[in-house]
């Protein structure tokens, strides 16, 4: 009896012939857990988790937007509280941050700063594709296979969350949002005693492709964070427990999480 090679075996052929019917289910599976949808906060779930995590629309929350770019997210914040949050916004980049000033000019509760956050207080280069871009990072992004070149730089500073905090007479955070593209890790080992004491009650953290670049894991996170925090996904319509990590939480595809002090 001959067996037919692999490529003829008629199991090998209607796996191939399978291939873009699986690709189709791997993504609507992955929709379907919201990882890798991006846009706005209604299609990301973004709005649903504020309204989770911000119930009271009479309340003064304290939020503290790091990586606010022109202040999307800062103002959906005032929007889902009716204005009545206060909000320091954190941006590095000198042209995101004239963009940022000039829309929140004359709105008392929102105050900005021309800094970002991370683990030590350093002045490094912030690489982008364009002035202001939503993909500035701190890394230095290899995203040549989807045709965008990281090559613009500029100097910026760097600091720590603690000392921020201590400085601004900060003791208690509602809600720390982190979308510094890559570098959410550093940002959070940056607020030292802030994570021990339970002074920030709720983080919503950025995860995907960029974490490919500065080599941070969704286990680092888990890792930091789980012993007081609990974990959730943010979804379409709200919030989904994780309640024990599994290698495939890493998919280095845009995907939001929030963790809620226990």
């Amino acid at each position: 009896m001959v067996t037919p090679r692999p490529s003829r075996h008629p199991y090998f052929i209607a796996q191939r012939r399978l291939q873009p019917a699986y690709r189709l289910l791997l993504r609507l599976a992955l929709a379907g857990l919201n990882i890798g949808i991006d846009g706005g906060p209604a299609r990301s779930g973004e709005r649903a988790a504020l309204r989770a995590v911000l119930p009271d629309a009479n309340r003064q929350y304290r939020v503290l937007d790091v990586g606010a770019n022109v202040g999307n997210y800062a103002a959906e914040v005032l929007n889902i509280t009716n204005r009545n949050a206060r909000i320091d916004c954190f941006e590095p980049s000198a042209a995101a941050y004239a963009q940022l000033t000039t829309r929140f000019a004359g709105v008392p509760n929102v105050t900005t700063h021309h800094f970002g956050i991370g683990d030590k207080e350093a002045s490094i280069p912030l690489y982008s594709d364009a002035p202001g871009s939503p993909l500035s990072s701190t890394f230095p992004r290899q995203l040549g296979y989807i045709g965008v070149s990281m090559e613009r730089q500029e100097t910026v500073r760097l600091r720590r969350l603690d000392m921020v905090c201590a400085e601004l007479g900060i003791d208690g955070i509602d809600l720390l949002k982190l979308d510094v593209e890559g570098a959410e890790l550093s940002a959070l080992l940056g607020a030292g005693e802030l994570l021990e004491s339970g002074a920030i009650r709720t983080i919503q953290f950025e995860f995907g492709g960029c974490n490919i670049d500065s080599r941070t894991f969704f286990r680092d996170f888990w890792e930091l964070l789980i012993p007081k925090y609990r974990m959730f996904r943010i979804v379409y319509d709200g919030l989904a427990p994780i309640n024990r990590y599994a290698e495939q939480l890493e998919q280095f595809v845009t995907t939001n999480y929030v963790a809620v002090w226990r």
